[in-house]
């Protein structure tokens, strides 16, 4: 069901939200991960995963007020700069949100949180445990430059 609706969605452009099919996403993770490493920068990852979301919803209208709202908070303030895609197997949505630390997915988590106030209220749950959140690299301490003798 969620993959008919996020295709259907993305096809007609609802949000002008562009998602990577999963082997295209999986090359641009690697990629970012790359020009990350040589500019000694820093992203955040995110991975939602459809069967654990939807484990936590109530019915079917439930989640698509969910999605619908996921996708509208992606689109309102969207940061050109950053990346979506499809996990393998279509098992989720994978988010990258470049130069950004876990500040930028605490901001995208309370507008989906506020989105999804008025349809279905409170998404705490499904925020928790249908998603994962982390930033690449782990640590963000910058290598100090040695002196230079």
């Amino acid at each position: 069901m969620i993959e008919d609706f996020l295709f259907n969605w993305i096809k007609k452009q609802k949000y002008g939200i562009t998602v990577y099919p999963a082997d295209l996403f999986e090359l641009r993770i690697q990629e970012e991960m790359i020009r990350t490493d040589e500019a000694h920068g820093f992203f955040v990852y995110i991975e939602v995963n459809f069967v654990k979301v939807r484990g936590t919803l109530k019915d079917e209208n439930a989640e698509y007020d969910f999605w619908k709202a996921f996708l509208k908070s992606l689109a309102t303030k969207n940061r050109g700069s950053d990346s979506y895609g499809l996990l393998q197997g279509n098992s989720g949505i994978g988010l990258l949100l470049l130069d950004s630390e876990m500040q930028g997915w605490y901001r995208l988590k309370g507008r989906i949180q506020e989105f999804c106030r008025l349809t279905i209220g409170d998404v705490s749950e499904t925020l928790n445990q249908g998603i994962k959140a982390f930033v690449y690299p782990a640590c963000l301490a910058r290598p100090e430059k040695s002196p230079t003798p």
